[in-house]
């Protein structure tokens, strides 16, 4: 199968948790590492999120001048099975092109740097990722990023569809048995072979990459 090189970026406290306890984004990277962040998100051709992330955020997902000089824009891809996109929500503004990947007929109005893409449930009920991976190849989308939430990272690991995974963690609790994780989903035996390749101290934090 020819896909994009996906590369999964996200921060998590040190106990595991990527947001608080009701879903709502927190901050957990320091200013070095959001640096970080933008610079590699300037690198891939794509940068990808689930519909909860849109839902409960509302993110750009766009490049800021202030990390990165003359940025250039990836484009912005939502997984978002039942079209629930708002018209109105940050992803979908005049800053970038921006893909919806929907499993079914979207009749919402986007403008017109906004494009749809009716793409095959599987068995789950979700976006079929390698489908859907075809499809970003096709579109030559080569690099990816794909920031989250904890499920869409859970399914891109379960499927296989990962070749960088990098993860800050800052030096904080934030607790909950209930609270998101990185991958919230049922445990994967089958995709357990991360090598560590890098340890970096980031401001008061440390990244970790790995490759799979």
């Amino acid at each position: 199968m020819k896909r994009p090189y996906v590369v999964i970026n996200c921060a998590m406290s040190a106990d595991g948790k990527i947001a608080s306890s009701s879903g709502k984004q927190m901050r957990i990277s320091c200013d070095e590492d959001i640096k970080r962040m933008y610079e590699l998100r300037n690198e891939c051709d794509a940068v990808l999120v689930g519909i909860n992330t849109v839902l409960s955020d509302d993110p750009k997902l766009t490049v800021k001048e202030k990390y990165v000089k003359n940025p250039k824009q990836p484009i912005r891809i939502v997984l978002d099975t039942n079209c629930k996109t708002p018209i109105g929500s940050l992803v979908v503004n005049n800053l970038a092109k921006t893909l919806i990947i929907s499993g079914k007929q979207c009749d919402k109005k986007f403008s017109d740097n906004v494009e749809v893409i009716r793409c095959g449930t599987n068995k789950d009920g979700v976006i079929d990722l390698e489908k859907l991976m075809e499809i970003l190849y096709n579109k030559d989308i080569k690099k990816l990023m794909v920031e989250g939430g904890g499920t869409v990272i859970w399914n891109f690991l379960k499927y296989g569809l990962v070749d960088d995974f990098y993860v800050y963690v800052g030096p904080m609790i934030i607790g909950g048995k209930d609270t998101p994780t990185i991958a919230g989903g049922k445990k994967i035996d089958e995709n357990s072979n991360l090598k560590l390749v890098e340890t970096k101290t980031i401001g008061p934090g440390t990244l970790l990459h790995y490759r799979i």
